[in-house]
C-alpha cells in the first residue's frame, strides 16, 4: 500500500491498543466527505471498527487506505479497478498505459487539426514520374486484415522497402515487395506507370488517413484511375521508417 502524507498536522491519540479516531476526523485529515466515507466502506474498501454505540471508529491502515483510494480516483482509475485486488503497482502501470494511449490519441488529433490549419502547406510534397510499371508480390485481403498481411510478409521481406498498394475496386489491399513471395495466397499487383503526388507521412502510420485526405486537397491536381500505394522506406541501423503516400494524377 502507498504510504500518503494526510492533509495537515494530523495528530491521533493512543488510547489503549490501536489508534483510532472518529469519521469526522478522517474526513478532515484525508479531505474525503463523510458520505463518500461511508460509500467507500460500504463497497468493501474500507472496514472501520465499531464502538459500543456504533459509531465508526478508523485506525492509520484505513486511514491511509482512504487517502490512497483518494490519490488513485484523482489520477482517473475507475472504482471497479480499485477494487479488483490487483497490486497498486499494477493499477498505477495499467492507468499509465491508458495515459500514454491518450496522449498519443491527442497528438494525432493535434497534428491534422495543423494540417487543416495549414492547408496542407507543411507536408513534404513532391511530383514522381513512373516510366515504366512496377510488379509488387505480397498478400492480399480486406482492410480490416492489412495488420494480418504485414505480419505474413515480414518473415520474407528481404528488400529495403516494401509496398501497402490499395485495390479500392475490391475493397482490398495488398502488403508486398518486389520481390517474389512463397506462402500460400500469394498473389502480385501491378503500379501503373504515371504520374504521382508523393507525400511523406508525418507522425507515422496512424497519420496515414489524414495524409490521404489533404493530398485529394491540394490544388490543381487531378487524380487519375489507377491504384495508389504506400511505399516503406525501411530504417538503416536503427532508424525510423519513412512512409511515404504515393498517388497517380494526370
Amino acid at each position: 500500500m502507498i504510504d500518503l502524507p494526510l492533509r495537515g498536522d494530523c495528530t491521533v491519540k493512543v488510547g489503549g491498543g490501536e489508534t483510532v479516531i472518529p469519521i469526522g476526523r478522517v474526513a478532515h485529515v484525508t479531505g474525503l466527505s463523510v458520505k463518500a466515507i461511508k460509500f467507500y466502506e460500504a463497497r468493501g474498501l474500507v472496514r472501520p471498527t465499531r464502538t459500543e454505540n456504533q459509531y465508526r471508529m478508523y485506525g492509520m491502515e484505513e486511514i491511509r487506505r482512504l487517502s490512497e483510494i483518494k490519490r488513485l480516483r484523482q489520477i482517473g482509475l475507475r472504482l471497479e479497478q480499485i477494487q479488483s485486488g490487483l497490486p497498486v503497482d499494477t493499477l498505477l502501470e495499467t492507468r499509465l498505459d491508458e495515459i500514454q494511449a491518450e496522449i498519443e490519441r491527442l497528438h494525432r488529433i493535434e497534428r491534422q487539426i495543423r494540417l487543416m490549419q495549414s492547408g496542407g502547406n507543411d507536408m513534404k510534397i513532391r511530383y514522381e514520374m513512373l516510366n515504366e510499371a512496377i510488379s509488387v508480390y505480397g498478400y492480399g485481403g480486406t482492410l480490416e486484415e492489412i495488420p494480418n498481411m504485414w505480419a505474413k510478409l515480414q518473415p520474407e521481406l528481404t528488400t529495403d522497402e516494401s509496398y501497402g498498394v490499395c485495390l479500392p475496386q475490391e475493397n482490398g489491399y495488398v502488403a508486398g515487395m518486389t520481390k517474389p513471395v512463397s506462402g500460400e495466397s500469394a498473389r502480385s499487383v501491378e503500379l501503373t506507370k504515371g504520374n504521382y503526388i508523393v507525400a511523406t507521412v508525418e507522425g507515422g502510420i496512424p497519420m496515414i488517413p489524414s495524409t490521404y485526405e489533404q493530398l485529394v486537397n491540394v490544388p490543381d491536381v487531378t487524380l487519375r484511375d489507377a491504384v495508389d500505394f504506400e511505399r516503406y522506406i525501411h530504417g538503416q541501423g536503427g532508424a525510423d521508417d519513412i512512409i511515404e503516400i504515393w498517388m497517380p494524377i494526370e
